[in-house]
């Protein structure tokens, strides 16, 4: 997973890819909540190609995966700036 986020983190074009990859994980991509947190509240992101497309696709996937992978508790209290 590490290697996923540091991607991401290097290289923003990658985030449609990463999102992707740790929507498969599961459950096991619950470190990544912070970073996808922090992509969705940013006004724009990188993803494929910066298009509007992409941009919503990584939104959509972004907070479908926060909305299966987050706690109750997580919920009660919203991360400033997140955009769930």
């Amino acid at each position: 997973m590490n290697a996923l986020l540091q991607s991401m983190a290097k290289n923003p074009a990658t985030a449609n890819h990463v999102v992707g990859c740790l929507y498969r994980m599961g459950p096991l991509a619950a470190p990544a909540l912070p970073l996808l947190r922090e992509q969705l509240a940013l006004p724009r992101r990188g993803g494929r190609f910066q298009s509007i497309d992409h941009d919503e696709e990584l939104q959509r996937v972004g907070r479908t995966l926060i909305a299966r992978l987050a706690t109750p508790d997580e919920f009660a209290t919203p991360v400033a700036g997140s955009l769930i």
